[in-house]
Formats: structure tokens, C-alpha cells, sequence
């Protein structure tokens, strides 16, 4: 039986076995099929299909992909959470307990609120920090200790990996309790992820491993930075960062989602007052992603590119623009040791521009390694770099205020002959949103004073997009000599 998305019931039996064995719903589905073939079944399960029946959509499978689900798991079937009454009630409910809707519709409100309000909720979190560690007004954080003077060559960037310790905080706390909603009359949500799967999914959302940043050391002499990592995984990100602004939402927007004028206080927000500084690496898991602005530079001028993300497919910064490519540093294989061959800022940069500007496949984590020199668009990428035709600059290490996420904010600088040579499929859509131009044929931004005036003043921007934006017209002589 299919149900509408709106009176289904998420079932967490189901989905609270996959997330015991780690697995993504891809790979979920991939371990039935390869079951069914075992068998002489059909193979044809799809990660959709997986979360069709842990959302309730589809009540209940048919017997073929239950006695799969079953062998998989090692379970029996009444274990799989297919089998709970739902007698229909006359008010739609499905016969779930009011308290429960009730607590739902309230949590999916705030987050609908908190992901149309993102811009004016980050700079409201950004007057609870002192102003020395602010970032202009573009809702960064960045310590004395993590500003350069001047932008770095990327490869000036040293990466250490070591075993990263457990996080104090991780968002499993009593000071959580009111973010995360009912699942029954008794009992909440333990995680807000698993809010966040159930109730308001986007669709890139997995729990992949990622590089969370430990450590950030400027060394003067050089202007040369030393970059610390251990490993975690994407959904501890989601369980801190989005409870946080969640919080934020929940006390200070109205009813009717417009910013009260209140002044923000510590002591409305007991979860952000629990993790305190955000600069205290080792409490809590700081997720980095690398921001970049790409910039295409010829004798006719410098010009950019920008995402407008879109909420229904990402997880944070839904709604708002960009820099491109903007992606988490993490393996995008399922080697994910100090050596693997991804454990690079360039590689991750290069990955990104595939997705995002060429739309390829994403590389999910599940594959084999990438052969950087010899496959494209990686080799192009790499032999411009090398020879000086990509300029790459660390331009400093920043964290949004609002949900503590961290950025390590760059600029690549293109010859235009190159950029127009790998770049000639540039997409209008991606995986996490639209290509945003000047105009309808496509006219890049240019990069002058105005337009990033325009941009910084008018526009909703990503906390990280206006930083980056911000630091490379502050360097533009740096960056764009030859």
C-alpha cells in the first residue's frame, strides 16, 4: 500500500538497522540486489525505493523484497517494522497520536523557517561572538590565529592526519531535547539527523566519512598554514551544527517566521551555551568543506560564476548563493587512511569541479580510488595547475556562526583558454542546484567593485560564498597578477 507523504509513518525500525551497519541507502539497496541475483530474482531495487519504505510511503514491500530485507539484516520479518496496526482515522491521522503530529508539525515548521531565514538567523548568531573574530558582515568566525595577511598558494597548506578524539559534544544531550521531536508518545528522536531522514530529507544526504578539522596554525614567517584532521562522519555535523540553528529558529523567530528584535542571549540558548567556544576544536566535530571562487581571467576582464543551492537537495545553505565548486573535504573512496590519495585540498577541489561545473557523477565514497593523473577531467585540471595556468589561493579558515561549520575559503584563478577548455559542458543544474549568471545568455559576473558590493549587500549569500568573495577583492592585486 502506498500512502501520501504527509500521513505516512516513518518506520524506524527499518531505518535504525541500516544506520547500525553504516550503509547508506545506496548501499543498501545494492547488498539486496546482489542477494536477488544470488537467488535468480529480479535486481531491481533503487536507494529510492529504500527510502520510500522507510519513510512509510510504501507500508509494506512485497513478500520478495521483505524475505530480502530479512536475510540481509539477519532478522526475522515482524522485525522490520512493516507489521504495526495503522487503522485510518476519520481526521487523516493515520490513528498516530496527536502529541506526536503535533511535535512533528512543529519541528518541520521551524526547519522550513530556518532554512528561508538563513541569512538574517546567521547574522543574529554572529552578534553572540565578539566582534574581534567576525568576519566583516558575512557571518564568518575566524581567530587572529587563522587570518593570513595575504592570500597563500594552496600547496603552501601543510595537512597533518592524526586519530581524532571522541567530541565531548555531539548533540545527544538533554540541552537537544526540545530540537528534536516526537517519534511516539514516549519517546523523541535520540538524533536530529534521524529528524531531519524522517521528516524534511533532502537528497544528498548520507553519512559518508569526512576530515574534521582538529587543528589550524598560521606559521607568520611564511604566511604558510598548518591544517590538523582526524575523521568523522557527515551525520555528527548534522546532530551539532543544524541543532544549533534549529535552536536559533526556534527562539527567535515568531509564529508567523519574521525575527524578533530581540538582542541574542546565551542564556536563551543552553545547547550553543553547552558547546561554548567554537573554537575549541577537540569538544566538538568540526566538519571543513573547501569554498571556492572560481574566477576566468582574460584581457578582456575577470569574471565568476555563482550556485543558488537548492533547499530540496542539500542539507545547509539551502535557498542561498554560492561560490563554485563548494564541497566537504572528505575520501571519495572507501580507502580513507593519512595516505590515501584524497587526503589533498587540489584533489577535492578537482572532484568538485566535475561534479559542479561539468555535473558528472558524484564520487559517493564507495568506489575505487580516482586515478587523478590519467582520468578527466582530473588530468587537465592537473596539468594547468602545474604549469601555472591554475592559480590556487588560500585566502584563511573560517566557521559559520550560525551552525558551526567550518570553511577553508580559496580562489582559483583560471586562464580563460583553459577554463573554457575544460569548463566547454559547463551545466545550468547540478546535483545541489542552478548555475546563476548576469543574464539569460549566460554572461559571467564580473569581477569588479560593484558587482561585489551588489552581491555582499543584496543578495543572500552563503556565509562562506561571501567570505570567499569578500577576502579576494580585499587580495585582488595578489591574485589576479600574473
Amino acid at each position: 500500500m502506498v500512502k501520501p507523504a504527509e500521513s505516512a509513518v516513518p518506520n524506524l525500525a527499518l531505518s535504525d538497522l541500516r544506520d547500525a551497519q553504516g550503509w547508506s541507502q545506496e548501499e543498501e539497496a545494492e547488498r539486496l540486489n546482489e542477494l536477488a541475483r544470488a537467488k535468480g530474482w529480479p535486481d531491481t531495487i533503487t536507494a529510492n525505493a529504500v527510502s520510500r519504505w522507510e519513510r512509510g510511503i510504501v507500508e509494506v514491500p512485497i513478500p520478495m523484497h521483505r524475505q530480502l530485507l530479512a536475510e540481509l539484516f539477519g532478522v526475522s520479518q515482524q522485525e522490520l517494522g512493516f507489521t504495526r496496526p495503522q487503522a485510518v482515522q476519520p481526521d487523516g491521522s493515520g490513528g498516530r497520536d496527536q502529541s506526536v503530529i503535533r511535535s512533528q508539525r512543529e519541528w518541520l515548521r521551524t526547519r522550513q523557517a530556518l532554512n528561508r531565514h538563513r541569512s538574517d538567523l546567521t547574522r543574529l548568531a554572529t552578534q553572540l561572538y565578539p566582534p574581534e573574530v567576525r568576519v566583516g558582515d558575512t557571518g564568518l568566525l575566524m581567530p587572529a590565529d587563522w587570518r593570513l595577511a595575504k592570500p597563500v598558494p594552496l600547496d603552501s597548506i601543510e595537512l597533518v592526519f592524526t586519530q581524532a578524539p571522541a567530541p565531548v559534544v555531539t548533540g545527544h544531550h538533554e540541552e537537544t531535547r526540545p530540537l528534536r521531536p516526537l517519534v511516539s508518545p514516549q519517546r523523541r528522536y535520540d538524533r536530529y539527523h534521524k529528524a531531519m531522514r524522517d521528516l524534511d530529507r533532502p537528497r544528498l544526504f548520507d553519512n559518508r566519512v569526512c576530515y574534521r578539522l582538529l587543528g589550524a596554525e598560521r606559521v607568520p614567517a611564511h604566511e604558510a598554514a598548518t591544517l590538523t584532521f582526524g575523521h568523522m562522519r557527515y551525520f555528527d555535523m548534522i546532530d551539532v551544527g543544524e541543532a544549533l540553528a534549529h535552536e536559533l529558529a526556534r527562539t527567535y523567530l515568531n509564529p508567523n517566521g519574521m525575527l524578533r528584535p530581540d538582542q541574542p542571549s546565551w542564556e536563551d540558548l543552553p545547547f550553543r551555551r553547552l558547546l561554548g567556544d567554537p573554537f575549541g576544536l577537540h569538544a566538538y566535530p568540526l566538519l571543513l568543506s573547501i569554498s571556492t571562487l572560481t574566477i576566468r581571467r582574460s584581457p578582456a576582464g575577470a569574471t565568476f560564476v555563482l550556485l543558488r543551492r537548492n533547499p530540496e537537495r542539500v542539507a545547509i545553505a539551502g535557498g542561498l548563493l554560492s561560490v563554485m565548486p563548494t564541497g566537504v573535504f572528505q575520501p571519495a573512496c572507501i580507502l580513507s587512511t593519512e595516505d590515501c590519495p584524497d587526503f589533498d585540498l587540489w584533489c577535492n577541489m578537482m572532484r568538485e569541479y566535475s561534479e559542479e561545473f561539468l555535473g558528472n557523477p558524484e564520487h559517493d565514497g564507495n568506489g575505487d580510488p580516482i586515478d587523478y593523473a590519467n582520468q578527466e577531467p582530473f588530468r587537465s585540471l592537473t596539468q594547468a595547475y602545474t604549469a601555472g595556468r591554475i592559480r590556487v589561493f588560500a585566502l584563511g579558515v573560517a566557521i559559520d556562526a550560525l551552525n558551526l561549520v567550518g570553511d577553508i575559503l580559496t580562489v582559483a584563478v583560471f586562464d580563460a583558454d583553459v577554463f573554457d577548455r575544460v569548463f566547454d559542458g559547463l551545466v545550468e543544474r547540478n546535483d545541489e542546484g542552478s548555475v546563476v549568471s548576469v543574464d539569460a545568455d549566460r554572461q559571467h559576473f564580473g569581477f569588479d567593485e560593484s558587482t561585489i558590493r551588489r552581491l555582499l549587500v543584496d543578495e543572500p549569500m552563503a556565509p562562506s560564498g561571501a567570505g570567499a568573495l569578500q577576502l579576494a577583492w580585499q587580495h585582488r592585486a595578489t591574485i589576479l597578477q600574473p
